[in-house]
């Protein structure tokens, strides 16, 4: 038996509430790292991100499901100069994982990322949140991010009620080709190893009496394998429709055809809500922050 629309639209407010949780938390750490003279590690970054995280417990935060990287939190930082850590295939491999000796730059490049989960009705409602940045002035590379910007908001705004996954991916590979560029993702979880995204899960059904078990048995490991092993992915087969109630994340990682310049990605989750398209990307703060609002000119 399908779930009516109105619980449908409480799980979504639980999706919002603990994505706007992650966007927050990752705001009030860049404020304590951003234009101080203190040398911050990506692992240092980490776990301010992760004190920040587990003052929100009384707010709704359970913990990240997205592990490894450790703690599903990720902290890339790189050098103007040298960006290629940047470009990731997965953060799942270990040499992507926020390390001791590698140091935020105040004019160099980054990724953030977090997967943090509320427990609403006893289902695991996720919220991540991640986004790259640039802090220097090369004319080349924020022009990069510029026009990658653009042609982000671009597929953001194609997307309807109605469309398939697979339709979504087939025209967000076309839209990338006609302006010299692609997505690079290398999935471990989605069978094609290429997507656009996923399904943000049980928000439009309930879980399974296997996905159930692993719920509520308490094991972190266990609740983290029903999240992952129920999304649907945004992929060139994939046939599921979005309907007027589901949420899902749309996460290009936008590169030049030849993958010579730094990955740029803004993780968003889009949402509808009664045919209603809602953005979640919750990232003007940290633009502004970080001095990038150049990234709209």
């Amino acid at each position: 038996m399908g779930i009516n629309n109105d619980h449908k639209a409480v799980r979504l407010e639980a999706c919002i509430k603990i994505r706007n949780i992650a966007a927050h938390t990752c705001l009030l750490t860049l404020q304590q790292i951003v234009n101080k003279k203190e040398k911050i590690s990506e692992m240092n970054f980490r776990n301010r991100w992760n004190k920040e995280l587990e003052k929100e417990w009384k707010s709704g935060f359970i913990d990240c499901w997205y592990d490894p990287p450790p703690g599903g939190i990720a902290s890339i930082f790189c050098k103007e100069e040298d960006y290629n850590r940047l470009n990731y295939p997965t953060l799942r491999d270990k040499k992507y994982w926020p390390r001791p000796d590698v140091f935020f730059q105040n004019e160099g490049f980054g990724y953030i990322f977090v997967s943090p989960y509320t427990m609403f009705q006893n289902l695991p409602i996720i919220g991540d949140f991640g986004m790259t940045y640039y802090l220097g002035e090369m004319v080349k590379m924020r022009d990069h991010y510029r026009k990658s910007y653009v042609v982000y908001t671009e597929l953001i705004d194609s997307i309807k009620a109605g469309m398939t996954f697979q339709e979504l991916c087939v025209f967000s590979e076309k839209t990338l080709k006609n302006h010299n560029l692609v997505s690079f993702v290398v999935g471990k979880t989605d069978k094609t190893g290429f997507d656009f995204g996923h399904t943000v899960p049980f928000i439009d059904r309930d879980p399974d009496k296997a996905e159930t078990s692993k719920v509520n048995s308490g094991n972190p490991d266990q609740i983290n394998k029903a999240i992952s092993e129920a999304r649907i992915f945004i992929n060139r087969q994939e046939k599921y429709e979005i309907s007027d109630n589901c949420a899902f994340t749309f996460e290009p990682r936008i590169t030049s055809l030849d993958h010579n310049l730094p990955i740029f990605s803004f993780h968003t989750i889009i949402l509808f809500e009664k045919g209603i398209k809602k953005v979640l990307s919750n990232f003007d703060g940290i633009i502004n922050l970080l001095g990038m609002e150049w990234l709209r000119e």
